[in-house]
């Protein structure tokens, strides 16, 4: 519905008229609010609890340090990620990360959406994977069978590799993967699989300010070791805050779209991914690189930015060497978050921690009119 419901979006409220009706919500939202605290439907939390979203904790540990009282909005005493500030004399409320009322507003109803951000930001000629979303298979096949192989489906509409499926070669593993991620989104999309790290960019009010590096579970073989060997030695080496890898049927699924199996051994100097998923909940790695990336890749990104319109923004990027020129080698935007994980900035476990909470809060307190 929200792939549908976008262009109905941006005609309504793209437009002066449709804009102006939409700051005029305030003047219901206000008094709408009030009612609910009144009776009790709507209570404040003043602490950051357990069920906190650890992306929520580092904006209201910053907000802390800078005096600003932010609270949790709590809807029948349940928290939602919903949350409120005080600024200069007027509450804020927002969900998840707040962004001023004077921006243009479209940009929040469609940056989600894969297929839409990936044919702005090539009007922009800034780089993204090949290929494209589809709603039938027939239409998907015939694509499939132009791209590069290896490719990826995932759902036109989600988040954190949910029902996502890599490295696809056959057009019987192309079903499968349909199939699957058709479960959570009428449209799917599918993409050339580029090689090399996936990097979460996070611009605010238009700079590059953190440069996440995410990694899946990987093993580089001794010609002595079986896979299930490797992985074992992973997991026993592995640093304290990674996640050990987990053998199970989808493990053995991804190794077999790449022909191997736990019990094949690895050649000399061969490294191989294990997971399709990111990151250290999987046993992958997480570090900070925002002080290496090129200088050229860094203004593509933020030029990406300016296209997509949107001053709180994260992209999810594939390149092989962030320290090279983007123009040496093959990558390409993946896909956009317009609530991005900052949180993730200010943990990794190699490379600075980088403050993107502090950058927000720079951003609030700058422009003083809200909604």
């Amino acid at each position: 519905m929200t792939v549908l419901m976008t262009p109905l979006n941006r005609a309504i409220f793209g437009n002066l008229i449709g804009k102006q009706s939409f700051r005029s919500l305030e003047f219901i939202f206000s008094p709408l609010v009030r009612f609910c605290e009144y009776i009790g439907w709507v209570t404040y939390g003043q602490e950051i609890t357990p069920k906190t979203s650890s992306r929520a904790k580092v904006l209201w540990q910053e907000a802390k340090r800078r005096g600003i009282n932010m609270e949790s909005v709590l809807l029948f005493g349940r928290d939602n990620d919903s949350y409120r500030v005080c600024i200069k004399g007027k509450y804020i409320y927002f969900s998840g990360l707040p962004r001023p009322e004077y921006m243009e507003k479209t940009a929040e109803w469609w940056m989600d959406d894969k297929a839409l951000v990936k044919k702005r930001l090539s009007a922009f000629s800034v780089p993204v994977s090949k290929g494209g979303s589809f709603s039938h298979y027939i239409p998907l096949r015939k694509a499939f069978r132009k791209l590069e192989k290896p490719v990826i489906i995932k759902p036109r509409l989600g988040s954190r590799g949910r029902h996502t499926t890599t490295f696809i070669y056959t057009e019987e593993q192309l079903k499968k993967a349909f199939k699957i991620a058709k479960q959570l989104c009428h449209w799917v999309v599918v993409e050339e699989h580029l090689v090399g790290s996936v990097y979460r960019g996070t611009v605010i009010d238009g700079t590059l300010v953190g440069v996440l590096r995410g990694d899946p579970p990987r093993i580089t073989g001794d010609g002595k070791h079986t896979v299930r060997q490797l992985i074992e030695l992973k997991n026993s080496s592995r640093h304290e805050r990674v996640s050990e890898v987990l053998f199970s049927k989808e493990l053995e699924a991804f190794l077999q779209r790449n022909t191997m199996s736990l019990d094949d051994v690895l050649p000399h100097g061969k490294r191989i991914d294990i997971s399709e998923k990111i990151g250290v909940s999987y046993g992958g790695f997480r570090g900070e690189e925002s002080h290496i990336i090129h200088p050229e890749t860094k203004r593509l990104l933020e030029l990406g930015a300016a296209a997509i319109g949107d001053p709180i923004l994260g992209f999810d990027f594939i390149i092989e060497d962030i320290t090279k020129s983007p123009s040496e080698q093959k990558w390409g935007i993946i896909e956009c978050n317009g609530v991005p994980f900052i949180d993730l900035h200010h943990d990794p476990i190699e490379g600075p921690e980088i403050n993107v909470a502090k950058h927000i809060w720079d951003f609030v307190e700058k422009h003083p009119y809200y909604y």
